[in-house]
């Protein structure tokens, strides 16, 4: 991948999602990276960009620790897919997650979908 189209996306990450009120991850100003976290009190996102792909890490955890991680491989669509992330940043919640991730797929088509550590994942088709 481009390094240059690397770092210009990550800073548009960063721009778009400090904007919205998420905070940066320990660690990510002093290592440089696109990494973010956002608490709506119903449910904890943690938002990183993959090394080496167009492709997000977006991580969902609730209070009880039940949890689950999209992969969505953003390519051309990233303004699209970070609007879609603040879009529903303060209203999801573990009980509506489906509807959410919807959303997540009408704006970046392509959006793997991981539920447990040891599973893997698979590509979400809109419903």
């Amino acid at each position: 991948m481009d390094q240059k189209l690397h770092e210009k996306d990550g800073l548009r990450i960063v721009a778009r999602l400090r904007s919205a009120g998420w905070d940066m991850a320990d660690g990510a100003v002093l290592l440089g990276r696109a990494a973010l976290a956002y608490d709506n009190g119903q449910v904890v996102a943690e938002l990183e960009q993959d090394d080496q792909r167009r492709e997000l890490i977006f991580s969902l955890t609730a209070p009880d620790g039940r949890g689950l991680t999209v992969y969505p491989v953003y390519g051309d669509r990233l303004e699209a897919t970070l609007d879609a992330v603040v879009g529903f940043q303060d209203r999801v919640t573990a009980e509506n997650l489906p509807e959410v991730l919807g959303e997540l797929v009408m704006a970046c088509p392509e959006v793997y979908l991981q539920e447990g550590e040891d599973d893997e994942p698979r590509l979400l088709t809109p419903e």
